[in-house]
């Protein structure tokens, strides 16, 4: 919500507008009145409004006079002129002063609060401007994300002396100070060797793959924790909504370390000031559950979660066997029945039984309606559930469903050969799973798991692996500093290059640059 000052030095006239405005509808929350200039310069040194309607022939300091000093004080001040005299004069110094508009007493209720409309708009604009300019410059910057995350952990560390820190979140970051929030810990599965170079490429990799899931994407705030564990600071308008981006989260990080990691999930607060409590809940979790530790760990019971699903598996099998001559709005059935048995941890042989379920009820929905059969189709299915864990199992039963209900797709190596495609020509950019994901206008889930089917490796990976091979191309045949030849295969954070090609290479790139050239001068 904006602010607005009206200044005019009659007060039925600036009591009117501010009564008959319907200014909440308009986005605009506070409405300030001044019957002169100098009032009107108070408010706005110490309210600090966004828009002001001002009058120009008043008592003392005319309109024209507050509205160059106003801009001393708020150069990028929204100014609407209203004045009872048509003079020439007044419009050409209004123009010469860069007004919004410049409108002659009286003004109909109607077109005031059309250009209202139209400024608040363009605030909304310039603010969304400014959050995404933010959140690039702060994703894509190594210092300015580690001041971030030092705030985040002085929130929760220390939150009885937060104030400085909430200030510069909500003055130089801009986040909301009261809106929802929620604290999920994730800690990374050891795949690596053990050594200290590697783990620490492992933490970095994940964290990146988070930032460019959740920060980028401006649903949350990662930050590093103690021993490798990282945090995230979801944006929680409810708490369901976190628990699906965590699913897609999982899922993506499978795809790529092919194991998933263990996440822990805090209490949903509001605001900031209470971060430390949902982070309190997680570690609580966390600490108490960790020999036994699930997938997901939820600070909510599970009582009547079989009721609960069952409730819900009929709603959406319904559905499917409603609509089967709807082939999107089957399969968005479908993927929710997916989500759902991950989310309600059920186990491998009630959810192959349950696809088998969904899919036969569907099936004989579905010839009853097109007259078609296809003998030998359940039959086929069934045998190949009953090797299949619980992902296995739906991505059988999805495909299942496509082949029957005739949905016609792009090639999954077409999808792929895009992919590869994409990311040659975007090597140097911020390339994650979630923006090629968007260039081929499918989820980053979806994404990530044809990719690793297709290649064999996970998309995060294939990336590096492209990265590596043009830095060493690089440091064969040019001269170019290490930092400079980073930045040209797509690197903001030299130590995570570094890390990244001595990981693939076994060398540092200052030490493969000396042995190449030995090895030419050699020959």
């Amino acid at each position: 919500m904006y602010k607005a000052l009206i200044v005019d030095d009659e007060k039925m006239i600036r009591m009117g507008m501010k009564k008959v405005i319907p200014w909440e509808e308009l986005g605009i929350g506070e409405v300030y009145t001044a019957a002169s200039a100098a009032e009107a310069l108070e408010v706005l040194d110490t309210n600090r409004p966004q828009i002001m309607i001002t009058d120009i022939q008043m008592n003392g300091m005319t309109g024209l006079e507050l509205i160059e000093k106003a801009r001393d004080i708020i150069p990028e001040l929204r100014v609407i002129v209203l004045t009872g005299y048509d003079n020439f004069e007044y419009a050409r110094q209004s123009l010469r002063l860069q007004v919004q508009d410049f409108f002659l007493k009286p003004i109909e209720e109607e077109n005031l609060s059309r250009v209202l409309r139209e400024q608040v708009a363009y605030l909304d604009e310039i603010e969304e401007e400014r959050r995404s300019f933010r959140l690039r410059r702060r994703t894509q910057g190594t210092a300015e994300q580690m001041e971030l995350e030092k705030c985040i952990r002085g929130l929760i560390n220390h939150p009885k002396e937060s104030s400085q820190l909430m200030e510069t979140l909500e003055q130089y970051y801009g986040f909301q100070m009261n809106q929802g929030l929620q604290i999920v810990l994730i800690i990374p599965v050891q795949n690596y060797s053990g050594q200290e170079a590697e783990q620490d490429f492992h933490e970095l990799s994940v964290k990146n793959i988070c930032m460019s899931v959740v920060d980028a994407q401006g649903d949350g705030i990662t930050f590093s924790e103690e021993d490798g564990i990282l945090g995230i600071v979801y944006f929680a308008e409810e708490e369901s909504s976190v628990l699906e981006h965590i699913e897609e989260l999982s899922g993506i990080l499978k795809d790529e370390f092919d194991t998933k990691p263990k996440i822990v999930v805090g209490s949903a607060v509001s605001g900031f000031p209470n971060l430390y409590i949902s982070y309190n809940d997680a570690k609580y979790l966390l600490n108490t559950e960790k020999e036994s530790i699930q997938d997901v760990i939820q600070t909510f019971g599970d009582q009547n979660k079989t009721n609960i699903f069952r409730d819900i598996f009929s709603e959406l099998k319904g559905i499917m066997c409603s609509n089967t001559g709807n082939t999107e709005y089957v399969m968005k059935a479908f993927r929710t029945f997916t989500k759902a048995t991950e989310s309600y941890n059920l186990s491998q042989q009630t959810v192959r039984r349950l696809c088998f379920e969904i899919a036969s009820a569907t099936y004989f929905a579905y010839m009853g309606e097109s007259k078609e059969t296809e003998p030998g189709r359940l039959d086929a299915l069934s045998k190949s559930l009953l090797s299949a864990n619980r992902e296995e199992a739906c991505e059988v039963t999805e495909m299942f469903l496509n082949q029957m209900l005739g949905k016609e797709e792009e090639s999954v190596h077409e999808i792929v050969d895009k992919a590869k495609y994409y990311i040659s020509e975007h090597l140097t950019e911020d390339l994650t799973v979630s923006n090629i994901a968007a260039s081929l206008y499918i989820t980053p889930n979806y994404f990530s798991r044809l990719f690793k089917r297709v290649t064999k490796e996970g998309c995060n990976e294939y990336i590096v692996r492209k990265r590596i091979e043009k830095a060493k191309s690089l440091l064969e045949t040019t001269s170019l500093k290490t930092g400079k030849i980073a930045m040209m295969v797509g690197y903001r954070d030299t130590n995570y290059f570094s890390l990244a090609f001595k990981k693939h290479t076994g060398k540092s790139p200052t030490k493969y640059r000396e042995e190449m050239q030995k090895h030419g001068t050699e020959a």
